[in-house]
């Protein structure tokens, strides 16, 4: 009875050093886990995979001088162009008097 026992000592002292040691694979195979398991409750409930959100995005326009797409906040109007206000209104010989 008494090397059954020690038996299982070692046994679970191994196994625990075992799962020490490879704690990150056991870590994302949970977390693996996790996720099949709600893809497969959502696929079962008739949930659409994407869900359609209305997210109104910033306003980009190119920049007229250096092609770059700035926020239309950012923009500043020279004539019917938009242009960088930080960088090609700074460059701008016109402006400059």
């Amino acid at each position: 009875m008494k090397e059954t026992v020690f038996i299982l000592f070692v046994i679970a002292v191994l196994f625990a050093l075992t799962a020490i040691r490879c704690r990150r694979q056991i870590v994302a195979f949970i977390s693996f886990y996790k996720q099949m398991k709600a893809v497969r409750t959502n696929l079962r409930e008739g949930e659409p995979a994407r869900r359609q959100t209305d997210i109104s995005g910033i306003q980009l326009v190119k920049c007229g001088r250096c092609c770059k797409w700035i926020p239309e906040a950012e923009a500043e109007r020279n004539g019917g162009q938009a242009v960088c206000r930080s960088v090609c209104v700074a460059i701008d010989p016109a402006r400059s008097t």
